[in-house]
């Protein structure tokens, strides 16, 4: 079984027309269909994507349209392979409900989107740590016991753990999210294959008590700390392979392009 793991697309179908600030270096993007694009064709020529997951960030603040303009686009990339998704902090999970889902504005909700996909040998749990406007992510204690009792009930097969925020302090300028040390003793108690995350921008490869963790890189922009708040936007892009076999995970692969343009520095302090 082959997974591609993509993140942080940070799609709209307009920015606002803007040339400084944050919102300005979103203007001078490219369309992340285009890297996005480019690294779907890259990975189907090295492997036939059996799932996609997509671990958060979806959107830019995006509007039910830009959901359904995105998913639209996915369906088309990828046929009949089903795609699975955890929600970050940009998106807004009442318009994820309308535009992906196809919910009514009177039936979406604001409640955490949790995504469980089994495989023979293999589950797919996806869990949302993530709330709109908070960017390092906020979780209550009914999430948690959701958690423990859909690992339970998963207990006899291997287990991919997806969430949108990076689990580890020293992995990135912006803080792990705080709920890390709970939730790796928890998983701790099950056949953890390995825990996917994005929110960085940054590709990381490590472990995690003895876990496989994979952060994968952004499909639109990384930010690079500059000090004194001062942060160097640029475009880079790219993606992880992971091979299983039997719920094993064997193989794992990060492409991870850098076409070295710079889009903006801007004062995130002011």
């Amino acid at each position: 079984m082959n997974v591609l793991h993509i993140s942080d697309i940070h799609f709209r179908e307009s920015y606002l027309p803007c040339e400084e600030g944050y919102q300005g270096m979103l203007a001078a993007m490219q369309n992340p269909l285009i890297p996005l694009e480019e690294c779907i064709q890259d990975a189907k020529a090295r492997a036939a994507i059996d799932l996609v997951v997509i671990s958060g960030d979806l959107t830019e603040d995006g509007a039910p349209a830009d959901y359904a303009s995105l998913k639209q686009y996915l369906e088309k990339a990828f046929g009949s392979v089903p795609i699975v998704v955890t929600l970050g902090n940009h998106d807004i999970k009442r318009h994820f409900r309308q535009g992906w889902q196809g919910k009514s504005v009177e039936t979406a909700s604001d409640t955490p989107f949790n995504q469980v996909y089994e495989t023979e040998t293999l589950a797919i749990v996806t869990f949302d740590n993530s709330c709109y406007g908070y960017a390092d992510g906020i979780v209550d204690e009914r999430q948690f016991e959701w958690l423990q009792a859909t690992l339970a009930q998963l207990k006899e097969k291997k287990i991919v753990f997806v969430t949108h925020h990076h689990l580890l302090p020293d992995q990135a300028s912006t803080p792990a999210w705080a709920g890390a040390n709970r939730l790796v003793a928890l998983l701790q108690q099950y056949q953890i294959s390995c825990i996917l995350s994005g929110h960085t921008h940054h590709a990381f490869t490590g472990t995690i008590a003895g876990i496989p963790y994979y952060t994968v890189a952004s499909m639109s922009f990384v930010g690079e700390d500059e000090g004194d708040g001062m942060v160097r936007f640029e475009e880079r892009y790219g993606y992880n392979l992971y091979r299983f076999e039997e719920g094993a995970l064997v193989h794992q692969s990060s492409e991870n392009y850098r076409p070295n343009r710079v889009l903006m520095r801007v004062n995130m302090q002011g």
